[in-house]
């Protein structure tokens, strides 16, 4: 998965992920599969698993990380798979 350092918000409406959520595994692969643009915080999601990180590397996703905070990730879709 290609990382990239971004200076603002990339623009769309992101679905937030945590480990407090219930089910979050589950979900954070659904919101995957569905190409859906993803966020997350390293305080609140300190690792992905290897699963989670397979999926997005099938599901063509790139990883954009907040210069300003890089505890802030936007998980993007680069291309249908």
């Amino acid at each position: 998965m290609n990382t990239f350092l971004i200076n603002s918000v990339p623009a769309g409406e992101f679905s937030e992920i945590s480990i407090h959520i219930p089910d979050w595994q589950t979900i954070f692969l659904k919101l995957i599969q569905e190409g859906r643009l993803i966020k997350y915080n390293v305080n609140a999601m300190p690792n992905l698993s290897d699963k989670i990180k397979g999926e997005l590397i099938k599901q063509c996703y790139s990883d954009h990380i907040l210069d300003s905070n890089h505890n802030q990730h936007f998980l993007i879709q680069i291309k249908s798979p």
